[in-house]
C-alpha cells in the first residue's frame, strides 16, 4: 500500500501537489506514492486489469502492457486478493445452500487412496477440499473454503450471511437438519430419490456455478491448494458481475485498486 506518512520524519500531516506527488508539512519533503506498493502508473494498471478481467494469461499480459511478467504477477496477485474481499453482504429472501468437493478424479487416484476417502459418508475424505456456498435468487454468490461439512462448520456461516427467516434451499445432509431451529423457513431437495426441483425448492442456481467453478480450475491444469482461496475468490467475483460489461468490471476493480492504496 502507499504510505500514508512521510517516509522521512513519519510524520502524518501530508498534502497532494502536482503531478501526484505528496508532500510533508512538517519536513517538506514530496514523493510520488506507489498504486498497491507497485511501481505502475493509473494507465498501466488499467490495461493490466483490463486483460485479466478478459481472462488472458500473465504471459498474454505482460506482452500486451509491455509490462514485466513480474509486476504482471504481482499486479494481478492483488486484483485477486481485492476480488477476496468484495463479497456480497448478508443475504435475505429465499437462498441456496450446498457444498462441493475440489479435487482430482477418482481414475487417476491409486486404490489405497481410493478405499480411504471412500470411507466419507460426504465428498471423497480429507484428500478433498471442501466448498461451501450461499446463492440468492437475485445472482449474487458468496463461498468459502471449509475445513469440514459438518453442522459445527456450517451452520455458523449461514447464520452470519443469511438474515434470519429468509428460506434457506437444500439438499438433505445431515448438517442442515438444524436451520429451522435458528429461525429460518427450511425446504429441502431428496437428490437420492431423483427429486431436483419442487416448486421454487431447488438448489440449481448453485450447482450451476460449482459447474462453472470446476470448469474454470480444470482449464487452469488445476491449482495447488494453498492458492485455491485466491482462485475461489476470482470466480466467485466473475460470476458476481457477470453481468457487467468489460469495461464495468475493469472500473470497479480499479476503484478497489486505488481504495487499497489509500
Amino acid at each position: 500500500m502507499s504510505r500514508k506518512i512521510c517516509p522521512r520524519c513519519q510524520n502524518r500531516k501530508l498534502y497532494k501537489v502536482r503531478r501526484g506527488k505528496k508532500r510533508c508539512k512538517n519536513c517538506r519533503y514530496e514523493w510520488k506514492p506507489k498504486i498497491a506498493g507497485l511501481r505502475l502508473t493509473k494507465a498501466v494498471w488499467r490495461k493490466i486489469l483490463f486483460w485479466f478481467v478478459l481472462g488472458h494469461s500473465l504471459r498474454i499480459i505482460s506482452a500486451q502492457t509491455e509490462v514485466s511478467h513480474y509486476s504482471v504477477e504481482k499486479a494481478v496477485g492483488i486484483a485477486r486478493n481485492i476480488m477476496v474481499q468484495d463479497v456480497p453482504g448478508v443475504f435475505s429472501g429465499t437462498v441456496e445452500v450446498d457444498e462441493t468437493y475440489l479435487g482430482g478424479q477418482k481414475k487417476n487416484k491409486r486404490k489405497k487412496q481410493l478405499r480411504k476417502e471412500l470411507e466419507s459418508r460426504r465428498g471423497f475424505g480429507t484428500t478433498k477440499q471442501p466448498v461451501f456456498g450461499i446463492l440468492t435468487r437475485q445472482g449474487k454468490i458468496f463461498a468459502k473454503l471449509v475445513d469440514d461439512t459438518e453442522a459445527g462448520d456450517l451452520l455458523p456461516i449461514i447464520t452470519k450471511k443469511v438474515k434470519a427467516g429468509s428460506r434457506v434451499c437444500s439438499d438433505t445432509w445431515r448438517a442442515y437438519t438444524g436451520l429451522a431451529a435458528k429461525g429460518y423457513v427450511h425446504r429441502t431437495i431428496e437428490h437420492g430419490e431423483k427429486e431436483y426441483v419442487l416448486g421454487k425448492n431447488h438448489i440449481n442456481g448453485l450447482e450451476g456455478f460449482w459447474g462453472y467453478l470446476k470448469r474454470k480450475l480444470a482449464a487452469k491444469g488445476g491449482v495447488k491448494r494453498k492458492y485455491l482461496p485466491l482462485f475461489l475468490g476470482e470466480y466467485v467475483w466473475r460470476y458476481n458481475y457477470r453481468k457487467l460489461g468489460v469495461k464495468l468490471q475493469t472500473n470497479r476493480l480499479f476503484k478497489k485498486v486505488i481504495d487499497f492504496s489509500g
